[in-house]
């Protein structure tokens, strides 16, 4: 089945290298990552993706593309047969939430443009979210630095400004408006984000929720066998 597959932030096409990408998929770069457009805001992005995708039956979104994946559900909800859903947000619900990441968001906005693409990089890396892959091959980690390390400073900073999680609605009022079939990956380490899955599958009509055992956040690196699964299953099991 043909799929429109959207990675993560200071990700890549290359991010789904571990995957099967089915004759007729797309897989473009994401708005301020390599050579992409600029969109300004979040649902110009959700747009300019679903533009993309028309000849696709199936969508991947793993987290900020999973949180593009959710835009274009709830905004073309009979377009996909099937949406595979990795580590994915509905988004922030109270100003206070959104304060506090917008806050964050800008310390690395300007690290972006003080310090440049490594420094920003190697704090990025830092962050508790990753410390799952600590376990992982050491080769996999230097694949995954190198594609960090391949983006424009400023493009990604864009890409925060824009379609960072404090510029994004909340779409649980729009989620039950999902017609295609869901499946929800996330990673049993992950605490934060299984939660949200398993909210995710209560709004969402008839989503199923799948926890990758051992595995935290970036199932492509950790877990790429379950999302392979769900690809060449083309549905929920």
């Amino acid at each position: 089945m043909s799929s429109l597959f959207l990675h993560g932030f200071t990700g890549s096409p290359a991010s789904f290298a571990r995957l099967p990408i089915a004759e007729g998929s797309l897989v473009p770069a994401l708005a301020g990552h390599l050579d992409a457009p600029i969109s300004n805001s979040f649902w110009d992005e959700v747009d300019r993706l679903a533009a993309l995708g028309s000849s696709c039956k199936q969508l991947f979104g793993y987290s900020l593309g999973g949180r593009l994946a959710l835009g274009i559900l709830t905004r073309h909800p009979h377009r996909f047969e099937h949406a595979v859903l990795v580590s994915g947000h509905p988004g922030l619900q109270t100003a206070e939430e959104r304060q506090l990441r917008r806050a964050s968001d800008q310390r690395y906005v300007r690290l972006l443009r003080d310090q440049g693409l490594a420094a920003f990089v190697s704090a990025w890396e830092s962050e508790p979210l990753w410390a799952t892959q600590r376990a992982l091959e050491a080769e996999l980690l230097s694949a995954q630095r190198r594609e960090r390390l391949s983006h424009d400073p400023e493009r990604l900073a864009l890409s925060l400004l824009h379609q960072g999680l404090a510029e994004m609605p909340d779409l649980r009022p729009l989620l039950a408006r999902i017609r295609c079939a869901v499946t929800v990956l996330v990673g049993e380490r992950d605490e934060k984000f299984t939660a949200l899955g398993n909210e995710l599958c209560r709004i969402i009509p008839g989503a199923q929720l799948t926890i990758a055992p051992g595995a935290g956040h970036n199932l492509l690196l950790e877990s790429p066998q379950l999302c392979a699964a769900h690809l060449l299953e083309g549905k929920p099991s």
